[in-house]
C-alpha cells in the first residue's frame, strides 16, 4: 500500500483521499476520487468571495483557539533574554495577510521595541489545505534546520529561535506545532511593472546570494534536518505543490530525479493524484522518469560531480523582501527547501519564469532567465555551462501542475515532450507511448479501470 496523506472519510470506504484537492471545508471531509464525484459530493464549488473569506476567518479563529498565547510569550521571552512581549493575531485575508497557503503567522512584539518575531503554524485545521501531521512536523523540522544552516552563511534569511511539535510533546504547552523565527524588514517583491534597470538590480542581488550558496556544497540530495542532533541532508521534504511524501536522501542526480517522477507514478496509480485523467498523467510522468538520466547527465559529468546545493523551491519572487531601493533585505518561506543538483540549483527557475508562457505550455527562456544567468556569471558562479541553461528542469518539476482538467494540462504535456526533444504532438506520442509501456503493470491497471 502506498503512503497516504488521509483515508477517505466516508464510512466503510478504504480508499485514499485525493491529495491537494480531496479535502472539503464545507462538509469537513477528506474524499477519495469516487466520493469526490459530483453525484456523491454536492458541496458548492468554487466558493464565492464572501464565503471564501468567511471560511478562512473561521479557520483562523479555530486555529487561534488552540494556541496558548501565554505559553508563546513565556517561551519567546525566555529565548530572547527575558524580554517581555505580546502576541498579535490577525484575521486579515488577501494582500498583506500574514497567512500563506500552508501556514498561519502571529506576530510577537517585544516591549523594548526590538525586532519582532513570527510564530509560524501549519494550517492543520483546514480540510482543504490537506496537510497531514507527519508531513507538517517534518516541514517544520526541515525549515528550522535550513534556517540554522543559513545563519552560517551571508544569505539574508530569518533567524530561527526554536520549534515545537505536538506529536512528540515538545510544543512547550503552546498547543500547536510551530516555528519561532525573526520577522525581517522589507516588502515582498512581485516584479510587476519593474523596469529593466530595476530588475537588473534584483538579479544582481539574487546572483550574489546564489553564488554564496554555491560556496556550501553538500554530498547528496535531500532536505536539511538533524540526525543525532547534528545537521545532515535527510529526506526531501516535499515538492512545491506539497503533495509528495518525504523520501531520500539520494546519492546521485539520476536517483534524485528518478525518485521524484517515481513517487508521482505511484500516487497516480493509487488514485491519490490526477484522478481526472490518470492514464494521460501516468504517461507524462513515466516519460519524465525515463528522461531523468538526460537531466542528470551534465551534473554527473561536471568538474566536481556529487555536489548538491541548497535551493529555495517555491521561488516565485514574493519570497524576496526588498527595501525602497530594491536591495534584497531577506529571503523567506524556506519550508520546502531542498539540496539539489547544480543544474536545478542555478539554472532557470520560477523567479525568472514568464508565468503566462509556463502555464500555457510555451517553451522558451524569458529575458529575465537570461538576465539572471548573465548576473550569475558576472558575480563569479564557478560552473554554469550553456547546456544547463534551458527549461528542462523547470518543466520537469512543473509537470502537469496539478491541473484538474485535461484541457488545461494538455499544453503542459506538450511542453514537456517538446523540451525533451519529442517532435510528435500529444495524440501521436500517446499512441506510441501506450505501446511502449504496455508491459507496465500500473499503467495496465489504470487502462483496465479507466479505459484508453
Amino acid at each position: 500500500m502506498e503512503p497516504r496523506f488521509f483515508s477517505c472519510s466516508v464510512p466503510d470506504c478504504e480508499r485514499p483521499s485525493v491529495r491537494a484537492i480531496g479535502g472539503c471545508d464545507s462538509c469537513n471531509r477528506h474524499l477519495c476520487s469516487a466520493h469526490r464525484s459530483p453525484s456523491l459530493h454536492t458541496c458548492e464549488e468554487p466558493l464565492d468571495d464572501a464565503t471564501y473569506v468567511s471560511r478562512i476567518v473561521a479557520e483562523i479563529d479555530c486555529l487561534c483557539a488552540r494556541i496558548n498565547d501565554a505559553a508563546v510569550c513565556q517561551l519567546a521571552s525566555r529565548l530572547n533574554r527575558g524580554k517581555s512581549c505580546t502576541i498579535e493575531h490577525s484575521s486579515k485575508v488577501g494582500v498583506g495577510a500574514l497567512m500563506g497557503s500552508a501556514n498561519y503567522h502571529a506576530r510577537i512584539r517585544f516591549q523594548d521595541g526590538s525586532a519582532s518575531w513570527l510564530l509560524r503554524v501549519p494550517r492543520l485545521t483546514s480540510f482543504a489545505v490537506g496537510l497531514p501531521v507527519p508531513l507538517a512536523d517534518y516541514l517544520i523540522q526541515s525549515e528550522y534546520a535550513t534556517l540554522k544552516f543559513l545563519e552560517t552563511t551571508t544569505v539574508p534569511a530569518p533567524r530561527a529561535f526554536g520549534y515545537g511539535l505536538c506529536s512528540n510533546g515538545t510544543d512547550h504547552g503552546i498547543g500547536v506545532s510551530f516555528l519561532l523565527m525573526e520577522e525581517l524588514p522589507g516588502t515582498p517583491w512581485t516584479g510587476g511593472g519593474a523596469s529593466t534597470d530595476e530588475k537588473a538590480k534584483i538579479w544582481g542581488g539574487l546572483a550574489e546570494i546564489m553564488v554564496e550558496l554555491e560556496r556550501h556544497p553538500f554530498p547528496k540530495a535531500g532536505s536539511l534536518g538533524f540526525r543525532s542532533s547534528k545537521m545532515d541532508v535527510c529526506a526531501v521534504a516535499s515538492d512545491r505543490f506539497v503533495v509528495l511524501t518525504p523520501e531520500g536522501p539520494l546519492a546521485s542526480p539520476t536517483a534524485y530525479y528518478t525518485a521524484f517522477a517515481e513517487q508521482y507514478l505511484a500516487l497516480i496509480a493509487d488514485g491519490q493524484l490526477y484522478t481526472e485523467y490518470p492514464v494521460n498523467a501516468y504517461l507524462v510522468y513515466r516519460f519524465l522518469k525515463d528522461n531523468a538520466a538526460q537531466l542528470a547527465e551534465q551534473d554527473e559529468q561536471a568538474q566536481s560531480p556529487g555536489e548538491f546545493f541548497l535551493k529555495h523551491v517555491d521561488d516565485k519572487g514574493d519570497h524576496l523582501l526588498v527595501d525602497d531601493n530594491l536591495n534584497i533585505t531577506g529571503i523567506i518561506d524556506w519550508q520546502m527547501a531542498r539540496v539539489v543538483p547544480r543544474r536545478e540549483a542555478f539554472g532557470p527557475s520560477l523567479v525568472t519564469a514568464d508565468m503566462n508562457a509556463l502555464c500555457s505550455g510555451k517553451v522558451s527562456l524569458s529575458a529575465d532567465d537570461v538576465a539572471l544567468v548573465d548576473a550569475l556569471r558576472q558575480k563569479g558562479i564557478s560552473t554554469l555551462p550553456n547546456s544547463m541553461v534551458d527549461e528542462k528542469v523547470r518543466r520537469f518539476f512543473w509537470g502537469l501542475a496539478l491541473e484538474s482538467k485535461w484541457s488545461d494540462a494538455l499544453p503542459l504535456a506538450n511542453a514537456v515532450l517538446q523540451v525533451f526533444g519529442v517532435d510528435q504532438d500529444w495524440t501521436q506520442w500517446r499512441e506510441t507511448a501506450l505501446k511502449k509501456y504496455e508491459t507496465d503493470e500500473r499503467l495496465e491497471g489504470l487502462v483496465q479501470r479507466f479505459g484508453y
